[in-house]
């Protein structure tokens, strides 16, 4: 690990918007969970997660745009989160904290019916067929935020990746997953999601290199 990384794992500690509990054993008496909210957040806001959120792009400008709701940034590598921390602090945003953990883990952290929504934003395809099961809309990840979603929270993905576009349609029908929207090519739509017209850096350089950006948004099976 370069000299980068290990100077912002170091200073993760320093963060008062991040939570980071990849050492210690999942536990249901999580002291946020219930109660993210009124506990952490002090207010009665809703929240929204963003999972594998890298550096934090979306969870920042989510959080810019709807301060009448709480974001929650969840990824499991420590440097990426460092920028997203650092972001947040220095735009003074209140309604934003970040969470180091396992995705799957996520019923650890948080109650049943507390999350009203989620967003997947441009996560690893996991290309190979041995690693489908890494793939955030393979069966056990739609599971996992079953546990933790209100019914009929919209879940919202956004991807590059035509096989993983392909095996996430597939993975929803095969779980009964209600497709509310389904665009093959975001930018050449007229009708999407307000929130699609967020670009994360990381989205802008898969633009510059002619690729196509494409949206689900679903409602789990109950």
């Amino acid at each position: 690990m370069g000299r980068k990384k290990l100077w912002r794992l170091a200073e993760l500690e320093d963060f008062d918007n991040l939570i980071q509990l990849t050492d210690q054993p999942e536990q249901d008496d999580f002291r946020f969970r219930g109660t993210w909210a009124e506990n952490y957040f002090k207010n009665k806001n809703p929240i929204t997660l963003e999972l594998a959120c890298g550096k934090g792009d979306y969870t920042i400008a989510l959080a810019e745009k709807h301060p009448d709701k709480n974001y929650i940034g969840i990824d499991i590598k420590g440097p990426r989160l460092w920028s997203g921390c650092n972001a947040a602090r220095e735009r003074g945003l209140n309604n934003v904290a970040f969470l180091r953990i396992e995705i799957l883990n996520i019923s650890h952290y948080f109650a049943r019916n507390e999350i009203n929504e989620i967003w997947i934003t441009f996560p690893d395809p996991f290309l190979k067929n041995t690693k489908a099961n890494k793939r955030l809309t393979a069966t056990r990840y739609l599971e996992a935020y079953k546990q933790v979603t209100k019914n009929g929270a919209p879940i919202h993905l956004k991807t590059d990746s035509t096989p993983l576009f392909n095996f996430s349609l597939k993975s929803l029908m095969e779980n009964r997953c209600r497709v509310e929207a389904k665009i093959y090519n975001v930018h050449d739509n007229e009708e999407r999601h307000e929130d699609l017209y967020i670009k994360t850096n990381y989205e802008k350089k898969h633009l510059a290199d002619n690729r196509v950006i494409k949206y689900v948004r679903f409602k789990l099976a109950r």
